[in-house]
């Protein structure tokens, strides 16, 4: 009796550490490599690897909010053999080299043979990691794993058949870019190959490069590239859209006008019923980063007047009304559930719905205004802002727009207008419960 009462308290302990072990989180392995490769085999499991600094501010955050999840844990702690590492102090050093690790976090998974099956930089929160780790299990069951289509493509296998595949495979994972190897697919394929189905799917699918074969194989195939998708137009449209904002976005980082004006050109050429209002708008975002005041000024004037302050306040209303009695038809049908799960979406759609279209324009304005008053200083152009300011607070009163008047104002000269419009942002801030920090502050500073 008293062996038994042993076992069972064992057990009970047991049960105990492990449901403690799940609950904290992912419980990472403190041996070596090689240790820790012997493992994974023996156990016929893939490694995760978290490769970190000690001064690298996401890592911790991982670190304190993600690992720590016992969702993570339990998946995690289960599924693979978890490994950590500095990627500055022994080791990790080589592993970080290895693997090509160049920011941080990084997060790995690896086969026993080292073999990298995938990687993802930067933060990930719970739910974004847990999905990252059941596509990797799931992608396991490829007859050809990616890091051994990798090693072929390395080795310079190039044909179109190969290409394909390896495409293919490189899709089922997130956040892997495929428009180069689309570009060298298109390229490897004979003629009579570059309109066919199989072709045009995989370039739509997959994104390419502005300046490539494959953009120019869509264009001029696009209506049977449409025809292929269900909401084809949209489809295709959205694909070329895509494409041609990594562009505009790597300009802008980069602060390269030729390669801003090819994504102007690329948007013209494509999407030529859109162009020019993403132009002209993407044109104020370039000019600022540029900073070039006069250039910017004179966009900002054109793109408003002619997209935004001539279209009338009812206008925008009655379009807001359309699209939230659209919306809200199907809660008032009974066909979603608009009382039980479904109640705090219903709830909000109820109270900011009716101004989707207002908020947009008026914070599209407010943010000419944020750049006006402080990069602007010709009092023309500055009045020519107020008229934006209080159209903007015209659609949607908010304490940002009402802070940027104010702001505007001061710049102009007439602090005491300035104090009464700052007065409005802080009441509006209080009423609205949010932080009223920022408009205490330019209170104090103006008085």
């Amino acid at each position: 009796m008293k062996k038994l009462y042993l076992f069972l308290i064992c057990l009970i302990v047991s049960i105990l550490a492990a449901t403690q072990t799940f609950s904290q989180g992912i419980v990472f392995r403190q041996d070596d490599w090689q240790n820790v490769l012997m493992q994974a085999k023996n156990q016929k499991k893939l490694i995760f690897v978290d490769i970190y600094t000690t001064w690298c501010g996401p890592c911790k955050e991982m670190d304190k909010k993600t690992f720590t999840e016992s969702a993570v844990g339990d998946k995690f702690n289960t599924k693979f053999i978890n490994y950590k590492v500095d990627a500055e102090k022994g080791f990790g050093i080589t592993l970080a080299k290895r693997y090509k690790v160049t920011s941080y976090p990084t997060c790995l998974f690896v086969d026993p043979s080292e073999n990298l099956i995938y990687k993802q930089e930067g933060l990930l929160r719970a739910p974004d990691l847990l999905k990252e780790a059941d596509m990797v299990l799931n992608n396991q069951a490829n007859a050809k794993p990616l890091w051994a289509l990798d090693k072929l493509y390395n080795e310079g296998r190039k044909d179109a058949e190969f290409l394909y595949e390896y495409i293919s495979v490189r899709s089922l994972y997130a956040n892997i870019d495929n428009t180069t190897l689309v570009d060298e697919y298109v390229k490897a394929l004979p003629p009579v190959q570059l309109s066919t189905d199989k072709t045009l799917r995989l370039i739509v699918n997959n994104g390419f490069k502005i300046d490539g074969k494959a953009f120019e194989v869509l264009l001029k195939s696009r209506e049977k590239a449409e025809s292929l998708f269900e909401g084809g137009v949209e489809k295709v449209n959205m694909a070329f859209s895509q494409s041609i904002n990594e562009v505009f976005s790597e300009a802008l980082t980069n602060k390269n006008q030729a390669l801003f004006d090819r994504a102007l050109a690329a948007n013209l050429k494509a999407l030529p019923n859109t162009a020019d209002r993403v132009n002209d708008k993407n044109k104020l975002a370039f000019y600022l980063a540029m900073k070039d005041v006069n250039k910017f000024s004179v966009a900002a004037e054109e793109y408003l007047d002619q997209y935004v302050m001539f279209v009338q306040i009812e206008s925008i209303r009655r379009q807001d009304m359309w699209e939230y009695e659209k919306i809200m038809q199907a809660y008032k049908l009974g066909i979603r559930d608009s009382v039980g799960a479904g109640a705090v979406l219903y709830q909000n759609l109820k109270k900011n719905a009716k101004y989707t279209m207002a908020r947009l324009t008026a914070n599209e304005l407010n943010e000419v205004v944020k750049a006006f008053y402080d990069q602007v200083d010709d009092k023309a152009k500055l009045l020519k802002a107020v008229e934006w300011a209080k159209r903007s607070l015209e659609l949607v009163e908010t304490p940002d727009s009402y802070h940027s008047y104010a702001q505007l104002m001061l710049k102009l000269g007439d602090k005491q207008m300035a104090l009464d419009i700052e007065q409005k942002a802080y009441d509006v801030a209080l009423r609205e419960k949010i932080d009223t920090q920022k408009f205490t502050a330019a209170l104090e500073k103006m008085r």
